[in-house]
């Protein structure tokens, strides 16, 4: 079939910036969660919140390292020659997992616990993506060549992964909220 390229090389480079200050960032408000957890011993809410706030500060650094090793990548291939299909289940692959994230800046934002609680269920969607995604990269393999194969699924994987931090951003605001992660039984404890 005909070959399509999608590829926006244009925007590696706003890519590679934005990291810098999610870098910075993490640092900054990972310092200070420990300070405060050092100096001020919080307890009950608290110290959930503060605890969470450590996980949610990891799951968002690691998805813009992420953002940054797919624009890398596509740069360093000058873009992906894609096949239709392929190309189609990577942008769907590629809305999910943004979509996925947003939702848990969304918990984040708005401290909703539903969010989190409902937030394995989408997930599905972006595996059962990423194993068509993984399923169409294969069977193309001989036409786009092992090397680009290769490096489409480390991009899906990212996607993928880009994803479950969002679901881990909301599972954690569920648990500051909740007293519990989804799941899982509430908590004896009583604040």
């Amino acid at each position: 079939g005909e070959v399509v390229t999608g590829n926006r090389l244009d925007l590696v480079d706003a890519v590679l910036d934005a990291d810098v200050p999610i870098d910075r960032m993490y640092t900054e408000l990972e310092d200070l969660t420990f300070h405060v957890l050092a100096l001020q011993q919080p307890v009950a809410t608290d110290l959930r919140f503060l605890v969470a706030a450590t996980r949610i500060l990891y799951e968002a650094e690691r998805s813009g390292d992420l953002a940054v090793n797919i624009a890398k990548r596509t740069a360093a291939q000058n873009g992906f020659p894609q096949q239709p299909e392929m190309h189609s289940l990577l942008v769907r692959l590629s809305d999910e997992a943004a979509t996925m994230f947003g939702r848990g800046v969304h918990a984040l934002e708005t401290f909703d616990p539903e969010i989190g609680a409902r937030a394995e269920d989408s997930d599905d969607v972006v595996d059962r993506v990423t194993e068509r995604f993984f399923g169409t990269v294969h069977a193309h393999s001989r036409e786009i060549g092992l090397e680009c194969a290769v490096e489409l699924s480390h991009i899906g994987r990212f996607f993928e992964r880009i994803a479950d931090h969002g679901v881990n951003i909301a599972q954690n605001v569920t648990y500051v909220v909740t007293g519990h992660f989804p799941d899982t039984e509430p908590s004896e404890t009583v604040d």
